[in-house]
């Protein structure tokens, strides 16, 4: 969701911070980023919306998941753009969830670039 089209105005947002690494807590909703700004990301409540969904459809008590979190380092540095009209985001995503007896992980490496940015 983070890289794709659910990211929606937030790929303004995301552009206009540093290159670092956004923490997203799954679980409230909350983005944090590495530069220490706490950004108000729309994909953020699709994330918590999502997974709340998807534990209810498996039939998963929400209160068995101790931590759910997405970890997205973000370069805009790989190409050299236009940032006023163009970014080029490489994205290395990496998800945890924990429960008492288990962490699930998941990695995804994705690189996109945004034209026509709203100006």
């Amino acid at each position: 969701m983070v890289v794709g089209w659910r990211m929606g105005e937030d790929v303004e947002k995301i552009a206009n911070l540093p290159d670092g690494k956004l923490m997203i807590d799954v679980l409230s909703g909350k983005a944090k980023h590495s530069s220490g700004v706490d950004p108000d990301l729309w994909v953020s409540g699709e994330l918590q919306s999502w997974f709340e969904a998807r534990l209810k459809a498996l039939n998963v008590p929400a209160a068995e998941i101790e931590t759910a979190t997405l970890e997205v380092a973000v370069r805009t540095d790989r190409i050299k753009t236009s940032r006023k009209t163009l970014v080029s985001f490489d994205f290395e995503c990496r998800s945890y969830v924990v429960t008492a007896g288990k962490r699930y992980e998941g990695k995804l490496v994705e690189k996109h670039t945004y034209h026509n940015r709203a100006q």
